[in-house]
């Protein structure tokens, strides 16, 4: 894995989580958090797509997240629709993601601990 991947990976999910925050209070956050939150599962999907670090197929996952989010910020910017409607099923989204990484994970530590 090339440094520069992990840096950005880095970068970018301090952004997510920065935007995130502000965007709980101030819902005029909410589109760019969405944007910033793209950028994210973009470069780590890209990052695990390629490198193998987890399955290829949840990194093409990860990167097919990004485009929706990516979508639905050009689709209300267009609309002028608040963006406040789609976060709970995008909350939704993100906690089941969460959950499938921390399965990928656990099941990787789980074969690596008995080696």
């Amino acid at each position: 894995m090339r440094q520069s991947g992990a840096v950005l990976g880095t970068i970018a999910g301090a952004s997510v989580v920065t935007l995130g925050l502000g965007a709980a209070a101030n819902p005029d956050l909410i589109p760019g958090a969405l944007f910033v939150r793209g950028v994210w599962w973009w470069t780590i999907g890209k990052l695990w797509a390629e490198t193998g670090v987890l399955p290829r197929a949840f990194g093409w996952i990860t990167m097919a997240l990004a485009v929706l989010c990516f979508a639905l910020v050009i689709a209300y910017a267009i609309a002028g629709l608040p963006m406040s409607p789609p976060d709970l099923p995008l909350r939704i989204v993100l906690g089941a993601w969460l959950v499938a990484l921390g399965a990928i994970v656990w099941r990787d530590s789980r074969t690596n601990m008995s080696r």
